[in-house]
Parts: C-alpha cells; structure tokens; sequence
C-alpha cells in the first residue's frame, strides 16, 4: 500500500498540473470583447499604441512617423551629463539642453563660442512629446499646442525663433506648478527645453569652444555653404566640414532601448490613439497614418487630454502597478519578430515543390503556437479556440489591473489587441493547415494563397519599428538615417521628404 501510494501521488500531481495548465491561461480573460476568431474593428488602435510604447526615445521609428501622438512622464537621473552652447559666455536661466554635445556644438560658435557641460543634481521630472516635436512641420507641435494653450492653431505662421521662445516661456509656466523641470522632443536628436538652469544642475564645466568663428542661428546648424571659415588663432591646417556629425550622433539612439539618459515612464503614457478619445477615431477613418494629426481633436477630448496629463504630473513617482511596459512590448515583439517575416518569406517563395512549402509552413505554426497547446482535445474545434486564447492571454491576464493607472489600462488593452490579432491569424491558419498534409496539392495551394494574403495584412498592420531598416545594412563608413520633414537649415528640404531608411556617409558634408 505505501509503495501504491508513493507511485499514485506523483500521478495524481501531474494530472493536476495538466488541469491546472488546460485552465490557467483563462482565469483571466481578455478585456476586450471578441471573440478568439473575430477581426478587430478598423477603428481598433491597439497596433498605434504599442508602437508608440516601443518606440520610445528612439530615433528611426519617430523621425519615420513625425507627428507625434504621446505625451509621456519621464525622469532623468541624478549624475548624467547634459549639453548647452551658444555663442556667448552668459550663463542660461530658460534654455534649451542636449543630450550629445554634437547637438550642443553647432550653437556654440563664434568667437565667444561656449560649450556648458551640466550634471543633474537631483532626479529630472519632466514630459516628453514623442514625433518628430521639435521641427517645423505640421503637426509635431499638435500634442505641445493642445497641453500648453488649448489650441490646435496656436502659432501656425512660418517658424522663427521668437515663436520657439514664446513655446518654452509658456511651457514652463504651464508646468511650474506641477513641478516639470523641462520637455523632451526630438529633431537632429533629443532636446531638453529647460526651465530653471539653478535648478537641478550643477555647472561641470564653461569651455570656450574651438569652432570655425561664424556666428551660430539662433536655433539650429546653419547649411553648408562656401564661406571662408573664420578659424581661431593658433589653428594649423584645414577646418573640416562637419556638420553631419550631429545626424551621427542622433544615430547611436535609432533603435531600441532609444537614448538611455532619458527614463519614460509608461505609467504616466497618455496617447491620442486612446479609442475613447472618439472625435479622433471619426478623424483618422480613410486616411494613410502619415496624415493623422492630433490637431483634429474636438474641443471636449482635448479638455480630457489635458486633465489626464495634468493629473499625470500631479502624482508622485512611482505611481501605477510598477509593471515594465515597454519591456513587455519589446518580448512581444521579440517573440513574433522573425517569425512573421520568415512565414512571410516562405508563403510567398516561388516553390519548386509546392509539398515541401506547406510542410515548411505548417511547420511554422506549430513552433509558433506550440507553448500554447494543451495535449487534451488534439484536434477538436475547442482545442483551437483554447490554444488561441492562451496565446492572446499569456502575456498580461496575470497582470495586477487592480494596480493600473488609467494609462496602463489603454497599454494593457493595446498589448491584447496585438496579441488578439497575432494569435487569430496563426490560429486560424493552424486550423485550416492541421490536416493540409492529408488534403489534395490542388487544396494546399488555395490555402497558401490564403494565408498569404493573410500574414501579409497582418504584418502591414503591425509595422512594428524593428522591421524599420536600412537594407542592405549600412557599411562600417555609414549609419542608417530616416529623414525627417521640417528640420530648421536643412540643405535640401524636398530630399527629406522620402521617410525611407537609407544609409549616409559618417564623413558626407550634410547629405
């Protein structure tokens, strides 16, 4: 008897564990209605969202889709070195930083050229506007327009500098009493506009700048033209042309984890993909996602869009669940990165032997769902339907919602879209391609094209900012640019209005 029952008890846990591993994956279902084979709506934003979350504080996907749709809390931690230059020796009060002093150097020219170096002497508390937000296109400035003044057409004449200090002023003051130290936007790369330069900064060092000795714009590198440069005394040889190296430095933060000096804080994520913001689901049907444009918001969801942010920066730090959100959507994406495209590869592959390419797909599948099927019910329409919910679930049922922000719930509900849409189509191709190798080749190559079709949408849908390359990859002698629309002294601005990756020079003189 006690040998009997030293055998039965491992039996009876494995059983366990198999009911245990049949019912867990549903104990805490989607939050969002459909029905494990039901497309979403073409209103569904889910995708926008979490590219938004990835694409956080880096350069290629946000120089790709302009005008920004975030407005995110973020820190900068105590110790880290930021940059300031300009064309005197006076000492900033309400100015602008940069993260790279390439950014810095081109503001610091003249003969009384100064680059400032600064490290924050406390923890940064500050909001970033994602986008392209520092050029002169239309609608970058949308989400700062609708925080800041309430108005979508709140300075729409051509740019001049005076607008862009008018900006930080009223910046700063809508954000004093909330205790905003400054705005992170992108153009060449990162920017800090910032509001008190005797608040959390410590002066490392003022350095006179060795610098050609033109007299710097206001904002933004002149372009690259004919004149003589004024070189300083004692300089031997030639003054190289080197404007492209701010471009090069924007550069080192194209992908992920972005420009780490700079911490977003998802938590406090309030996006205008945000579905309840109804008046910009209406707007942005029939239109390419280039042309969305927050500045289309209805006077009611722009008010709710200012209340969230303000309530954002009103809580104290380290509110919300304390899930890592962004890493959360990078294993998303990581999971299902290669293997789209590679199942792409191989429905669209010209096979010489059309048996061996719906093994090879089938196979695919299989790797793809494998840690979502049960061995109960092989086969029956259920053990599909489960398989696809352990799919679309895996990733956030377990998640504390009880803990979630408002933003966190938008991201979570973002996250199962994704993962609703991906699972959908893996498993309803695997349904279909269970039994294909029984079926006639006549059959099989019906299905392929099917799916094709399929993965293809899927794929389109998803255009997730790690597919976002320069191809071929760049040489040791290049670095992979995305040009943007609206950068201040451009050379050639009708040359950057192609958002195609494409390789440039480290040494080319602009372009």
């Amino acid at each position: 008897m006690r040998v009997f029952i030293l055998l039965l008890c491992p039996l009876l846990a494995v059983l366990g564990h198999e009911q245990y591993l049949a019912t867990a994956p549903e104990s805490k279902a989607s939050r969002f209605s459909p029905q494990w084979d039901e497309p979403l709506s073409s209103d569904a934003t889910g995708n926008l969202i979490f590219n938004s979350l990835v694409s956080l504080m880096q350069m290629k996907p946000n120089s790709r889709y302009r005008v920004g749709h975030s407005i995110i809390r973020a820190s900068i931690p105590p110790g880290t070195l930021l940059y300031h230059g300009r064309g005197d020796s006076g000492y900033p009060y309400t100015d602008w930083l940069a993260v790279d002093p390439e950014h810095s150097r081109i503001f610091a020219r003249g003969d009384n050229g100064t680059l400032f170096t600064f490290s924050t002497t406390r923890e940064l508390k500050l909001l970033y506007f994602d986008g392209c937000s520092a050029n002169n296109v239309d609608g970058v400035s949308d989400a700062q327009d609708i925080l800041v003044w309430g108005d979508v057409d709140h300075d729409r004449g051509s740019w001049d500098w005076q607008t862009e200090l008018d900006r930080i002023t009223d910046m700063c003051a809508w954000g004093k009493p909330h205790g905003v130290d400054g705005y992170v936007r992108m153009e060449f790369d990162f920017e800090i506009m910032y509001c008190d330069f005797t608040d959390g900064l410590g002066l490392v060092s003022a350095m006179p700048t060795v610098n050609s000795g033109s007299r710097p714009p206001p904002h933004g590198p002149e372009r690259p033209d004919d004149k003589t440069p004024l070189l300083p005394a004692g300089w031997q040889g030639s003054w190289p042309v080197i404007n492209n190296s701010i471009r090069h430095a924007g550069s080192w933060h194209n992908e992920f984890p972005g420009d780490v000096r700079v911490h977003p804080d998802p938590s406090g994520m309030v996006t205008f993909y945000d579905p309840t913001l109804t008046s910009l689901v209406a707007a942005r049907r029939g239109m390419r996602r280039d042309d969305y444009r927050p500045g289309n918001i209805s006077a009611a969801d722009m008010a709710r869009v200012r209340a969230d942010v303000g309530e954002v920066v009103a809580r104290e730090s380290g509110g919300g669940s304390g899930v890592d959100w962004r890493g959360l959507a990078r294993i998303v994406q990581e999971r299902f990165a290669d293997r789209l495209p590679y199942l792409r590869h191989l429905l669209h592959e010209p096979a010489a032997n059309r048996t061996e390419q719906v093994y090879l797909v089938r196979k695919q599948l299989v790797v793809s769902l494998l840690p979502y099927m049960q061995r109960p019910g092989v086969g029956e329409r259920e053990w599909f339907a489960q398989t696809a919910r352990s799919c679309a679930g895996r990733f956030t049922a377990h998640l504390p919602a009880e803990k979630f922000t408002k933003q966190e719930r938008v991201l979570r509900d973002a996250i199962d879209e994704v993962l609703h849409e991906i699972c959908r189509v893996l498993t309803m191709a695997w349904t279909e391609a269970f039994d294909v190798e029984e079926k006639s080749l006549d059959v099989a190559v019906a299905l392929l094209e099917k799916w094709r079709g399929e993965v293809d949408g899927l794929i389109e849908w998803l255009d997730w900012p790690v597919w976002l390359k320069c191809a071929p990859a760049c040489g040791v002698d290049e670095f992979c640019y995305v040009p943007q629309l609206g950068l201040a002294f451009v050379p050639d601005p009708d040359e950057d209005s192609d958002p195609t990756p494409r390789c440039v020079k480290i040494d080319s003189p602009w372009v």
